[in-house]
Order: C-alpha cells, then structure tokens, then sequence
C-alpha cells in the first residue's frame, strides 16, 4: 500500500499512484490479535525518554517497552499536534485534510476525509479515543461523529484551551502541591462528567475499561490513548517532578500500568501496541536532533515509534526487538492495519498517501523501498508554498539505503539546504552545492506533492447544524477563520483578545433557529458585560448585540450587561455552506468583539 503516492524511483522519476496497492510479505501474522492500543503522547521527543538519551528523567517503563519491541528509527509526523493527527487518522499526508494549523479553522477534519477508526468500525472491531483528539469539536467534528463507539475526550487542542470545560486545569481531587481541587469536567459521547483524578490518568484508567469490556464482549478493538501530557500547561500531578518532566514521568508511570493490566487480563502478548508522539519536545532535551516543536528540522518531526505484537512476530522481548531504519510516517499505519488485519474500507474514502510498512515490520531481511516524505509548518490561514519544508528521501542501492536525504527551505525565497541524516543526525554539514542533482530531484519531488496537495484543498470545513445529530452546536473563537490566530484559549477570553469573529457554517435542515450570543460559556454563567462566573477577565461595557448570517441576514438588539446571553431567532432556508458573525458594541456604538461562545438549537427546543 503506497503511501506517498509520490514514491521516488532510482531514474529520478516520480509517480502519483492513481489506486491502492497492498503490499504483501512473506512472513504474515499468526492471526489478527486481540485490539490495537494506540498510544500518542504530546509533545515529547528523542530526549525525553531516558533509555534512548540519558537525561534526570526517569522512564522505566518506557525503556522496558522500547528494549521489548520492533523500533521505527525514521519515523515522522507533523511538526505540531493538529496535522499529525489528521494525517495519523486519515493515512493521508500532512495538510491533505484542510488540517495544516492547530487553531483558526485549520485545526477542522473536514467531513469527507475516512478516519482510522471508521475502517476498525466498519469492519466490525469496538473503537474508543481517551484524551487528545484536537481536529474539531461539534459536528460533524467531534470524534464521536468520526468512527469512535466511545469518546471520552477533553475539548480543543489541550486542556484549559477555548473549547474546553471552562477552568479545567488538569486536576481533580488534589492539585500539584496536596491541595484540594475541584474536578476537571470532561465529555464522555457528548455529554460532561465529572473526573475523578488527574486526567493521563483518567485516560489511562478509561481505556482499559474500554479493552475489558471489549474482550468481555468478544470483539477485537481499537484503543486510541492520545493524551494531552506534556503539552502546557505544565501541571504535573500532586508526587511528581514539578512541570514539564512530572508530566512525562506519569505518563510513564501509566505505561507501566497499562503493561501490568494487559498482563493480568493475559492480553500482553495478543494485543499490538504502538508508543508514539505527536511532534518533536517542547523541553530542552532533543536527542541529538536539530530543532524542537515546530521546527522542519529533524527535531520537530522525527519522533519515536516502539510497535509490539509478541504472539505477531513483533518484539515481546529482548531478543526479538530490533530497529527498523527505512523512512517511515504516521501516515502508514492506517494502510499497514488494513494490510495486515485484512480491513476494508467504506466507500468513498480519498485515496491514501501512507503504505503498507507490513513487509517492514514482519520481516528483518526486507528490503527498503526509496520513497519520498513532505512535511511543513504552515500555521497560517492559506497554505504556502515552501513554508518551513522538509522532503526527505530514502536513497536505496542494491538492497540498501546509502542516503537519507533531507532538503530544508524555511520559504520559496530561502537558498535550499540539504544534509544526509544517516551520516549527519544533528544535519549542521549543509551538502546543498556539493549534491546539485539531489536538490533538484527532491525539489521537483516536493513540486509534485504541493500540486497534489493543492488540487485536494478546499475552503474552511463548515461546523454543521443537524439537531438529530447533535441538539445544541457549540462555537468557539478559537476556530474563527480568516486569520492566522484567534482567542484560541480561555485565558484570550478572559483577556478580551479580538478576532475575525466568524465561522464558516451549514444549516442541514431549514428552519427556524434560536443562537445565543456569550461573552462565558453557559457553564460559567458569567454576564455579558462584567467577569466571569468565577470573577476573573476584563469586563466589558456591552449595550448592543448583532448577528449576522451571510445570505441570509443580520439582526441587532439592546442587551442587558447583566444578563448571560443576547439571544436571536432567525429563520434559515438555505443549506448551503455560509458563514455566521456576532458583534458586541458599547452604548455608542462603538465595537468592542465578537462573541466568544456562540450556541445554536431549533427556535422550538426548550
């Protein structure tokens, strides 16, 4: 199954692969095991797991799992949390899937694109995501909508951030330093829950409930653990180190957990098990890579990936772990579980970028297939061509990789650099002059993907309105589009921070609908014109509300400060994507900001 579909050939050509093909491998797995669990941590890299680069943390359990499995050395993803895992989800490139920043719109899964976990569904295994899924929240968005039968999740790109329950702070019971907390409130199918402890362990705690009842029920599973440690804020849980490297040593705290109850349910050795990140450390540790989070430099998306699967032939112990050292991506483990699982796809799927790394994983005397890989780091409203890329190409002769080619622009206007991974990690032996042809080939392989990348980008994904699907849709600022940024985070609100004050939106089925204008979000109850609920933020002196619905209209009306909400009915015909805006004025007038939390139901639900 061929990823890229730009795969290089040794004449120098490239081909678009117009059909999937799966890859088949000599040595095949026993049978299809128990479930997938899934684990993908945040934000850490190389250096951050002690076995790999020594450093002060302390990670056991995570160097027990890597001695014990099947090690993808070059493996790669986003360089930031929202594209990895829409290319993860999707076996599809990096922006493929209008995901190419983590806020602003760019962070929305758009409706068409086939997840992971819709192929494990459609082919009769449970699915459940606990923690992190960070490609839209509301439908058709949420993961919920998107293949999980469970979702026990926060909201946004990390806890605290806009869409998430308001004042969450990643503890519940005690905080960092014993003291008491109030509970973290999280989503579990749609509807809030109060947690009962610090939230990678409810993650954790969670999905084993999940892998219990689905063995009890005699289903194959797939288990996606996407936690929000170790992105900030940095609130490591009460007996742990402070900060950043607390939140890495309960994650592998948890790993160890996770190991003793597969071992206790006698499902260590039939479950396959994959231990990734999302991109490179946000910390100081960077394994001897070039640059950290964000960076197209190795350090930013060259992360880990430990796969074990003992009763499949992958790892289980010491002498059977080994490395596998070809170009890999998070893009390929889609295509690699339907190779191996034998899982088929629903119809109208876009076709996959990732291949099947099956022959790879199953047999040490596979040969490496030269490919080639494209990430970036766009963080913009538009994509652009050549912001902050990477193209890597696995350069193989007779059987064996000679080069691990890296070309890096920072711009269409910067000078190329490009460096060999395999003789250079850190990549500061820039090898641009001395290898002109490399340039050029990587380069017109890089052309080639910006092309199909291009044709497949489409406008903002709209949020869509459908009550049967979901009763209330929620909006938040921290997808407003039109613009690189927007008040992403609760501490935004709070602050008062503008934006383009618009999403782009769907009304399903026509008809008469009540949207509710706030400043805090219905669990807060804060006024429109004063502080939160909680007496923090800046007040605003709020005397007019306006809505307005392009092609369709636009209301505006005196509002009480003291009151939660301005509230407007509208009727709407129209099915067609549009886009939805607020605006607050003083008594005067005068602008002062959309509103931050926008809530939409039929005009006829009380």
């Amino acid at each position: 199954m061929d990823m890229n579909p730009f795969r290089y050939k040794p004449a120098g050509f490239l081909v678009v692969l117009a059909s999937l093909v799966c890859c088949t491998a000599s040595l095949s797995a026993a049978d299809v095991p128990k479930g997938v669990i899934l684990v993908m941590i945040d934000d850490i890299g190389y250096g951050d797991i002690d076995g790999l680069y020594p450093s002060s943390l302390e990670t056991p359990h995570l160097d027990k799992l890597y001695r014990q499995s099947v090690r993808l050395t070059d493996f790669h993803v986003g360089t930031t949390c929202a594209p990895t895992r829409a290319s993860l989800m999707t076996g599809r490139s990096v922006n493929a899937g209008g995901v190419w920043h983590t806020i602003a719109g760019r962070e929305l899964l758009r409706e068409d694109e086939q997840t992971m976990a819709e192929v494990f569904q459609a082919n009769g295994w449970r699915t459940g995501i606990f923690g992190k899924w960070h490609l839209g929240d509301g439908y058709p968005f949420s993961p919920r909508f998107r293949g999980f039968d469970t979702a026990v999740v926060h909201g946004g790109g990390g806890v605290g951030q806009g869409p998430d329950y308001w004042n969450n702070d990643y503890y519940s019971g005690v905080d960092y330093q014993g003291d008491p907390t109030d509970p973290d409130v999280y989503w579990e199918n749609g509807e809030t829950f109060e947690a009962d402890k610090f939230c990678t362990d409810l993650w954790f705690e969670r999905s084993q409930r999940f892998v219990k009842q689905s063995v009890s029920e005699g289903k194959p599973f797939f288990c996606y653990v996407p936690t929000n440690a170790a992105h900030g804020p940095f609130n490591a849980p009460h007996g742990y180190k402070e900060g950043f490297d607390g939140l890495i040593e309960n994650v592998d705290d948890n790993m160890g957990r996770l190991d003793a109850f597969l071992t206790a349910e006698g499902l260590k050795d039939d479950v396959l098990l994959i231990f990734t990140t999302d991109n490179g450390t946000t910390g100081r540790r960077t394994g001897g890579l070039r640059g950290r989070k964000g960076s197209h430099y190795d350090g930013g998306h060259n992360v880990p990936c430990f796969v074990r699967w003992k009763n499949g032939g992958l790892g289980g112990s010491p002498d059977s772990a080994r490395d596998v050292t070809p170009l890999t991506a998070a893009m390929d483990l889609l295509p690699t579980f339907m190779d191996m699982f034998d899982l088929q796809r629903p119809s109208g799927g876009h076709p996959l970028h990732g291949m099947s790394i099956k022959p790879l994983l199953l047999d040490s005397d596979a040969e490496p297939q030269g490919r080639t890989i494209v990430v970036d780091t766009q963080r913009t409203a538009d994509l652009n061509k050549w912001s902050r890329a990477c193209v890597m190409r696995d350069e193989v002769r007779d059987g064996k990789i000679v080069h691990k080619w890296r070309l890096i622009r920072s711009s269409a206007e910067a000078d190329p650099e490009l460096y060999d991974f395999q003789a250079d990690r850190d990549t500061d032996d820039n090898l641009a002059e001395q290898y002109p042809e490399v340039v050029q080939s990587l380069s017109a392989a890089y052309d080639q993907w910006w092309d199909a990348i291009s044709e497949d980008w489409q406008p903002y994904p709209p949020f869509v309105v459908d009550p049967e699907k979901e009763s209330d849709l929620t909006l938040m600022s921290h997808s407003w589009i039109g613009a690189n940024m927007s008040p992403w985070h609760q501490r935004a609100v709070k602050s008062a921070v503008q934006g383009t004050n618009t999403h782009s939106i769907r009304f399903d089925k026509p008809g008469r609908y009540q949207i509710e204008l706030r400043r805090w979000p219905r669990e807060d109850g804060g006024p429109l014109g004063g502080q939160s609920g909680s007496q923090e933020g800046k007040s605003l002196p709020i005397a007019q509300a306006e809505l307005s619905i392009e092609g369709v209209g636009k209301q505006k009306q005196q509002v009480d400060p003291d009151a939660t909400a301005a509230t407007f009915e509208m009727d709407i015909q129209t099915q067609e994507p549009t886009k939805i805006s607020s605006m607050f004025y003083d008594q005067q007038g005068e602008p002062l900001g959309g509103a931050y939390y926008v809530y939409i139901r039929p005009a006829d639900v009380p």
